[in-house]
């Protein structure tokens, strides 16, 4: 390997979020190895365009120092680029409702050659939180459910198959985010958990993923006073990162900040001041976020040169990231197309019955679809209505924001009054639904005919409607999980998947 200036070496530890017109601004950090990699933003490339993008970078990187290109792409339909056109696989608790090592490995795989084939080298998943809180805001359908066994078995699974896709994994949120009821994306959650606690349920699953040969994981921006992070969160803590991480669950890889631009770290502290305190906690790869990279680059060469970073802790993540980027291939892997299949192998073992039976059998009248969703997955939603109508040709639609309006809810009454059946899509995001949502669900689902009310999100609303006659939970409006709801409403599909979480329980 090519020796590396202290510059180039200070360089290697930072990743930027990019695109096509950050990349040729800072053409000049590319080529010099001053920056070791970026996050791809959301939703700005075709699989064309990444292409290109990808081969671009190549070209320009120096000789054995490849810019690192990473995606935030977890499955589901939240967290995930829709704009590559990869598969969008039914998310991490559809996952835990098929319970399916093989299944969840194959997911795992086949997301991997697609974005491999694009050039992406790396992806911020699997997530292995075990979401024991009905009440978390971020995490919810982004888990494989509330047993850290199967939490364990599945992301370990997971890591398997992205490392056999091509792909290199990044497990997070180290050491678990599942029982928090903040965002750390605008605050700083605190897991309040005693050691035995999180020996028993959080720790579990990153044991599980380090023995599966994961290379790098993401800490959580979160405080865990049983695990020395008291006053500070994991990301800044030695105490977490170097003593439990690396000393108790033997981590020899790389370890990769969350963006230090989130509102958990960004109200105390700015970007530079992070990367080299989340540095010296034990991170070696630092993701900056949207923020100048040039400024943090100079002061953290500044906190080099000053001593304050010492040379030695400098030298042993520069050659673990080196260690790394040595396994990346020279090329993308040839194109996959084995996606959609595995997508819909995942959603019909994971779509479950909570209650009732099917098919669902409409009376005189139109089958009526009222589905609450947000503006981010209307064109999901709409989906759903389409695979309906394939079964009951003339579905009559009504679409309402989670918050709807008192408009929006008469026109769903008024939908609703001449259905000759009723499909109810409720949609839980994170903590509780709005009342409005729930008030008018609750009514449309007392309606004399056969309902049936459809769990979009998180199905922990599920257990909120005792009166719906039959329950189904998708666990995210994914195109395969949606198609197979509509076969299981029709009766050409027998619901199989258990409920990973048992708050959604009637």
């Amino acid at each position: 390997m090519p020796s590396l200036s202290l510059e180039q070496k200070v360089g290697q530890l930072f990743v930027v979020v990019t695109d096509t017109e950050q990349a040729r601004r800072d053409e000049d950090l590319v080529r010099g190895g001053l920056v070791s990699g970026g996050l791809l933003r959301w939703d700005r490339f075709t699989a064309e365009e990444l292409s290109s993008f990808t081969a671009w970078l190549r070209a320009r990187s120096p000789e054995g120092l490849p810019f690192l290109v990473f995606a935030d792409h977890e499955g589901g339909p939240l967290f995930t680029q829709k704009s590559f056109g990869a598969t969008i696989m039914p998310g991490n608790m559809a996952l835990g409702a098929a319970g399916s090592e093989e299944l969840a490995e194959s997911a795992a795989k086949a997301s991997a050659a697609e974005l491999a084939a694009l050039g992406v080298h790396s992806d911020f998943a699997p997530a292995v939180d075990v979401n024991s809180n009905p009440r978390n805001p971020i995490i919810g359908v982004r888990s494989y459910g509330e047993d850290p066994g199967l939490v364990s078995r599945l992301g370990a699974a997971q890591v398997r198959g992205y490392l056999a896709g091509g792909l290199l994994p990044v497990v997070k949120h180290f050491p678990g985010h599942g029982d928090t009821e903040v965002d750390s994306h605008v605050g700083l959650p605190s897991v309040e958990r005693g050691r035995a606690a999180f020996d028993a349920v959080e720790l579990p699953p990153f044991k599980a993923a380090v023995a599966a040969g994961t290379p790098m994981v993401m800490p959580a921006h979160v405080l865990a006073p049983a695990l020395g992070a008291d006053g500070v969160p994991v990301t800044f803590s030695r105490a977490a990162l170097e003593g439990v991480l690396r000393g108790e669950l033997g981590f020899k890889g790389v370890i990769v900040s969350d963006s230090l631009d989130m509102g958990a770290v960004a109200k105390s502290t700015d970007v530079a001041e992070g990367s080299v305190l989340a540095f010296l906690a034990g991170c070696d790869l630092l993701l900056t976020g949207k923020t100048d990279y040039r400024k943090t680059f100079a002061y953290f060469l500044e906190a080099v040169r000053s001593g304050r970073v010492p040379m030695e802790r400098l030298e042993a993540s520069v050659a673990r990231i080196r260690e790394l980027k040595s396994r990346l291939p020279k090329a993308p892997l040839p194109p996959s197309s084995g996606g959609p299949a595995v997508a819909r192998a995942v959603a019909r073992a994971a779509l479950t019955l909570v209650r009732g039976e099917l098919p669902l059998r409409a009376g005189k009248g139109p089958v009526v679809l009222v589905a609450f969703r947000s503006r981010s997955l209307s064109k999901e939603v709409e989906g759903f209505a389409q695979a309906l109508d394939r079964h009951w040709p003339g579905v009559r639609t009504v679409f309402l924001d989670p918050k709807p309006s008192p408009e929006a809810a008469a026109q769903a009454r008024e939908a609703a009054a001449g259905a000759g059946a009723l499909v109810v899509g409720t949609y839980l995001w994170g903590g509780a639904a709005p009342r409005e949502q729930v008030e008018l669900a609750a009514e449309l689902l007392k309606a004399d005919k056969p309902t049936a009310q459809v769990s979009l999100m998180n199905p922990y609303d599920a257990a909120g409607f005792p009166r719906a006659k039959v329950v189904l939970a998708v666990y995210g409006p994914t195109a395969a999980m949606l198609e197979a709801a509509a076969d299981a409403l029709a009766g050409g599909l027998s619901p199989v998947g258990k409920l990973p979480v048992s708050a959604a329980e009637p």
